[in-house]
């Protein structure tokens, strides 16, 4: 993005790429104030996009290039820049180390994790984005970690917590009404 462009927020550049309609923006925007959750996480499990639909947005976004991890060989000296437990836990592989430090990330978001690699490497660091899932495999496999195996999941996605609220609300009113409606009647008939 240039100087002086205009800062897309992510779901007008969903909407602009034509990967998520207004409706469902709308519905996931809603569900992302509810959970107070990122929008990103809210669209990826709702299925409405995919984690690498959010991470090139994001890569777009914030100035960063979108990679994809699966190619990528990391040098034996990058890699032992970070410890295993801190490049899980933050979802940063480390790349390349010359006279700049090169990372893949999933988080552009994360100023101060981004802070932190630069203290830790004392250089200028470069980053790059990727999708989580993604990341974590391929950190796994860079530190000689075995891989995660995945537990299979229903095809269809639960449904977040605030709509399944709402429909109980929405269940509770109809039997309140429709008991009062019939008590009414009753009455009505006494009378």
């Amino acid at each position: 993005m240039e100087h002086g462009d205009q800062f897309l927020r992510l779901g007008d550049l969903l909407l602009q790429s034509g990967t998520i309609s207004t409706k469902k923006l709308q519905r996931a925007l809603k569900l992302a104030h509810d959970c107070r959750r990122r929008l990103g996480d809210v669209l990826v499990d709702l299925g409405y996009v995919s984690e690498s639909d959010v991470a090139k947005c994001l890569a777009l976004q914030h100035g960063f290039e979108f990679v994809e991890v699966a190619g990528l060989k990391p040098s034996a000296t990058a890699l032992s820049k970070l410890t295993t437990d801190y490049a899980l836990r933050w979802s940063i592989l480390p790349v390349e180390d010359g006279s700049t430090f090169t990372c893949v990330i999933s988080d552009p978001l994360n100023v101060e994790m981004e802070d932190a690699i630069g203290a830790i490497v004392r250089k200028p660091v470069r980053f790059h984005v990727s999708p989580k899932t993604d990341l974590q495999a391929a950190i796994r496999a860079a530190y000689g970690l075995p891989a995660v195996i995945a537990r299979k999941t229903n095809k269809r996605k639960r449904v977040p917590v605030p709509e399944s609220v709402l429909q109980q609300d929405r269940e509770m009113l109809l039997e309140s009404v429709s008991h009062m409606l019939k008590s009414d009647q009753t009455s009505r008939w006494a009378a």
